[in-house]
């Protein structure tokens, strides 16, 4: 039974999202889902469904996922290493793979800019329109076709942009945290080059996680980089961001970060689903227009697999969906 202290027609998603902790009615250790985990090694991570879990759903009784960066060659243009470039395939036949899908992703990489007597509102719209115009985003060196620079953060949901006037300088110096992934490595060494030859000394700290699990380098930072999935339920999972990230108590001061919280609490009471993503997308206007957010670049993802594959496709959530696939006959 659920108690509800106000309205929520997000509760479905918060339900059926990786942020929910409900248990298995019978094993309370492992939570819901249609999976359990039963092996997970450095090479090997191996999922199965529980039993009878299948009755309204294909069945699909058990994922591999095997790690085996010394398999691919760099001229091949293929890596597991990364997850946007994968190949399906035995090593022997590495050599005759093409692609088989591909497309850009809803998830990107971001900048949050957090104003004080430091960045004003003006400077930190400074900065982004930096980013965006100077043509930063389309030359960095990180792999032929490897991302696109944002022009929205999702679809419809377009980045602003300023004349900034000429009298409004950078400050002497910032300061920049960001996380993984390695792309960013190469933005903030850009950006910090960029960012100098408008007099402005940026420091840039790497903080060797995929996510804020330590939030003490956030104490002092000024810009912070990182980057955002976007499940099956876009609006939802920006919502999510904003509610549960530790990244957004450093970006704003307690006043506004409340004032957030009572926002996204009234956007949550909206029972019609069109109204309540067009309130949403209202918030995310106006921290990109307050130079709070922006979005950086998103990925091109290529799955390639040897001749006769067919039909593979890749989840917002970067899982395989092979309910279309085709395949070829065994050889034997």
């Amino acid at each position: 039974t659920f108690f509800l202290h106000r309205p929520d027609y997000w509760l479905a998603h918060r339900l059926a999202s990786y942020c929910s902790h409900l248990a298995h009615p019978q094993f309370p250790l492992i939570g819901t889902g249609p999976f359990r985990l039963t092996q997970f090694t450095a090479e090997l991570v191996r999922l199965e469904s529980h039993d009878y879990y299948h009755l309204r759903h294909p069945l699909l009784k058990a994922v591999e996922y095997w790690i085996t960066p010394p398999l691919f060659e760099k001229d091949l243009g293929t890596s597991c290493r990364h997850p946007v470039q994968i190949t399906i395939g035995k090593p022997e036949e590495l050599q005759r793979v093409s692609q088989v899908s591909s497309g850009i992703s809803l998830g990107f990489c971001y900048l949050t800019l957090r104003k004080s007597p430091r960045l004003s509102l003006w400077q930190a719209r400074k900065v982004i329109s930096i980013i965006h115009q100077s043509g930063l985003l389309q030359t960095l060196e990180v792999g032929e076709n490897l991302i696109t620079a944002s022009h929205a953060l999702l679809p419809g949901w377009t980045i602003p942009h300023w004349q900034v006037p000429d009298e409004f300088k950078l400050p002497k110096t910032l300061t920049l945290v960001y996380h993984l992934p390695i792309e960013l490595h190469t933005m903030a060494e850009r950006l910090q080059a960029t960012l100098a030859a408008e007099g402005c000394e940026l420091t840039i700290i790497f903080h060797n996680a995929k996510n804020w699990d330590d939030t003490t380098l956030q104490a002092h930072a000024d810009l912070m980089m990182g980057d955002r999935l976007i499940g099956e339920a876009p609006e939802y999972t920006l919502e999510q961001w904003l509610r549960c990230d530790p990244l957004w108590p450093h970006v704003f001061d307690a006043p506004a970060y409340a004032h957030l919280q009572s926002t996204l609490d009234a956007v949550q009471i909206m029972p019609d689903e069109e109204n309540r993503f067009n309130a949403l997308k209202a918030v995310f206007s106006q921290l990109m227009t307050d130079a709070t957010l922006t979005p950086l670049f998103n990925y091109h993802y290529r799955i390639s697999a040897p001749p006769g594959v067919n039909g593979v496709r890749l989840t917002p959530r970067g899982w395989f969906e092979f309910t279309e696939a085709w395949l070829p006959a065994p050889s034997q």
